[in-house]
């Protein structure tokens, strides 16, 4: 058994009915981790409506590979799982272009799922996880509010202007460097990041 390190991040929220209502119910291995990873998934959206194709569980190899390290008996899993959270109504299903389309069975959801089979959403069109997407790695909203503050519009804003000229590795770093150091601004993780692109680091940029 893998010992676990412990973790780097506060407490991510899960609804409260699964653990009052779903939790003692489940029995099933498969259908808790595809029930507990579609609260993950679906809490990477930024937008609305929220919702899983069946390829946001399968590309994710670490998730797939905590169902069997078989491929094809992972495959299985998942299809069980998803069957089983859709059959208990934790998941909502509709097709869309003959792939199904998975909504939280929430208020949001089951609003999600009415404008898709009223043809008022289009999944394609709106914002959506793809295989690049590193979900394994927090958001650079989410390193700034776990380690220097608050986080404003005004900040959100230079977070993301700050993604297009730094890599994400850079800014971890940086960030980091400004904890153990005791300075805990942006003014200060941005004077790093300046120097390491006008000086280099590592010798490359």
């Amino acid at each position: 058994m893998r010992v676990f390190s412990g973790f780097t991040s506060g407490i991510e929220k899960v609804p409260t009915q699964f653990f009052e209502e779903l939790l003692p119910d489940i029995d099933d291995l498969a259908e808790m981790k595809v029930t507990v990873f579609s609260f993950y998934l679906l809490n990477q959206f930024e937008g609305e409506p929220r919702f899983l194709f069946r390829d946001d569980f399968s590309e994710q190899v670490q998730f797939m590979k905590g169902l069997s390290e078989d491929p094809g008996e992972a495959e299985r899993l998942l299809d069980e799982g998803l069957n089983a959270a859709e059959e208990r109504g934790t998941l909502l299903k509709a097709l869309y272009a003959e792939k199904p389309v998975y909504f939280l069975n929430s208020p949001r959801g089951r609003a999600g799922l009415e404008k898709l089979e009223s043809g008022e959403l289009i999944p394609d069109s709106f914002l959506h996880l793809n295989v690049q997407t590193e979900l394994f790695r927090p958001t650079i909203f989410k390193l700034y509010e776990e380690n220097i503050g608050p986080l404003t519009p005004m900040i959100a804003d230079v977070l993301r202007d700050c993604e297009k000229d730094y890599p994400y590795e850079w800014i971890n770093e940086a960030v980091q460097e400004a904890v153990v150091n005791n300075a805990r601004s942006w003014r200060y993780i941005e004077s790093i990041l300046k120097n390491w692109k006008e000086n280099g680091k590592h010798g490359s940029y």
